[in-house]
């Protein structure tokens, strides 16, 4: 599927009651599991002892699912609360007859009464693609820097920042989205709009927006 080091490969099935046995897995979220994943695959692990990358400062280890689907669908919720409640770094393959699908949370560790957890901030998915055809290509010579090249390569023009840290990059774009959303509300109320004072303000606040994301 993916030209990675055969050093990474693991190819080990993973019953999908392996998950919702030993995690509090609510009814919807199991029936997730049921109705539209066929098979849950533990297909590449990416650490020190499989490549030749140094480790990183919050990333370890990323463990690569490949998960075959019943439907072209992404579950996203399910794939939120798989990665708050896995002790590493992750990336999801789906696949559905011919297509696959790459998707990652961007998260961050947080310790809570000395246990450590994660909080899932940003999730960010391909389009259904041939699998040779997925953004996906082992850059960086640390854990954290393999790790950001992922959440980079599949966010695409999501991150449209690269200037500071990942967390710094994916808050500055977000920004950005809303503002732009907004720029777009306002001319559209501009379109819609008769009396020339009200549109004279309204062409004030999309100056004062767009000089923002300048």
């Amino acid at each position: 599927m993916f030209s990675f080091p055969d050093t990474t490969k693991v190819n080990r099935n993973v019953p999908k009651n392996a998950f919702y046995n030993h995690l509090e897995v609510n009814s919807k979220l199991k029936q997730v599991f049921v109705n539209d994943v066929d098979r849950i695959t533990w297909a590449y692990k990416f650490a020190t002892s499989t490549l030749n990358v140094a480790d990183g400062k919050d990333v370890h280890e990323i463990t690569v699912f490949d998960m075959l689907m019943k439907r072209q669908i992404c579950p996203t919720d399910l794939l939120v609360f798989l990665d708050k409640n896995i002790p590493r770094h992750t990336l999801f393959i789906l696949t559905y007859n011919d297509k696959s699908c790459a998707v990652i949370n961007f998260k961050e560790a947080v310790t809570n009464n000395n246990t450590l957890s994660y909080k899932v901030t940003n999730t960010y998915q391909t389009d259904w693609l041939p699998s040779d055809q997925l953004p996906l290509k082992l850059e960086g010579t640390t854990m954290d820097a393999l790790y950001e090249n992922f959440v980079r390569q599949l966010a695409g023009n999501s991150i449209s920042e690269n200037n500071g840290t990942l967390k710094e990059d994916i808050a500055t774009s977000q920004e950005q989205q809303a503002l732009r959303k907004e720029i777009e509300t306002l001319k559209r109320r501009v379109a819609a709009e008769r009396q020339p004072q009200k549109r004279f303000m309204l062409h004030k606040k999309i100056k004062e927006l767009e000089n923002k994301l300048k």
